[in-house]
């Protein structure tokens, strides 16, 4: 499982990486790093069977704050 999981964010990242890079789009490059490598973290994660904590209480907690509830 771990391997499908990395041959597929090898394919995905060639795929979608090499306009970024080919465009000089430097920002745009940084952020879709940022998030690709997180969720490939998260993939990895799930597929070796380690349990993820859901962010749903710390997002609910956040909006709470700002509109004052």
């Amino acid at each position: 499982m771990i391997i499908l999981i990395i041959l597929a964010y090898i394919v995905i990242g060639v795929i979608e990486i090499t306009p970024l890079v080919k465009k000089n789009q430097k920002k745009e490059l940084i952020l879709y790093s940022i998030t690709f490598g997180v969720a490939f973290i998260i993939s990895l994660l799930l597929g070796l069977g380690v349990k993820i904590p859901s962010p749903a209480k710390p997002i609910e907690k956040v909006v709470k704050m700002v509109i004052g509830r």
